[in-house]
């Protein structure tokens, strides 16, 4: 019998925004521009007696920086769901932005999950470029550098088994290495889109979102991500849709409510 999981998505920030600001060639759809919002989310596996972290959610210093709303540090939501740092054997790190990267220092005994062309292209001669650089923190990617160092760092390529129960496929896109998490939940199969799909109506509608790599792999990771909720009946998760929580249970105007069960 596989692991299976139960999957929390935890919620710990808001950003206002406008429509044009969240869509690629928002104006090409010739629409007029509206009110946006998105949530911040970090996510729980617990299984078989483990507690597996898929990202670790932004800095709250990191966020003040960028204009971003903080709710709940996320070590704190960590601390009011009965989670300590110590009790988190892994960490599926599924890109290297700042809002999916932004506390793994206080995780030093985990081990980290990362896709390989994440992790090539954020120490390679590109990330600093102009369209790039800021979307990830230096410090946070020295963090994973000097994990691996330690050898605490599992890469990953393409589609991958990674835990009983637990399958990473690598679909680029969004960032260089952007990865997708499908996991066994006691319901059935739960995909944890992370960036790949930021909101339903991006998947919905096919709209690609403002902050990519690739176009074409954006396009070919929607498709994939629809396949997997049409042959595998699975669950989709957006990444940063404030929906989450209302699709499964709670309430988006719930800021004092940190974590919903997806499964």
């Amino acid at each position: 019998m596989s692991v299976t999981y139960d999957v929390l998505a935890v919620r710990y920030g808001t950003l206002s925004a406008r429509k044009s600001d969240l869509y690629y060639r928002y104006e090409s759809y010739g629409e007029p521009d509206g009110d946006a919002s998105m949530a911040y989310y970090f996510w729980v596996l617990r299984g078989a007696g483990a507690t597996i972290l898929v990202d670790t959610g932004f800095a709250p210093e990191a966020a003040a920086r960028r204009g971003r709303t903080c709710l709940v540090p996320p070590l704190d939501a960590l601390a009011e769901l009965g989670i300590a740092p110590g009790d988190v054997s892994a960490i599926v790190v599924t890109h290297l932005h700042y809002d999916h990267t932004g506390n793994l220092h206080a995780f030093p005994s985990a081990q980290l999950v990362v896709p390989s062309r994440e992790l090539e292209f954020w120490t390679g001669p590109h990330a600093g470029r102009g369209q790039f650089a800021p979307h990830a923190e230096p410090a946070d990617i020295d963090v994973v550098t000097q994990a691996a160092a330690q050898g605490r760092v599992r890469v990953t390529e393409g589609t991958e088994e990674i835990f009983d129960g637990v399958v990473a496929i690598s679909v680029g896109g969004h960032s260089a290495g952007q990865q997708v998490t499908v996991v066994d939940a006691g319901t059935g199969p739960v995909v944890l889109a992370s960036d790949a799909v930021h909101l339903y109506e991006e998947l919905e509608l096919d709209r690609p979102f403002a902050v990519m790599h690739d176009l074409e792999q954006m396009y070919a990771a929607y498709d994939l991500i629809k396949e997997l909720a049409r042959s595998r009946r699975a669950v989709v998760v957006p990444g940063h849709d404030p929906d989450v929580f209302v699709r499964h249970g709670g309430d988006d105007t719930e800021t004092n409510r940190v974590a919903v069960q997806i499964a």
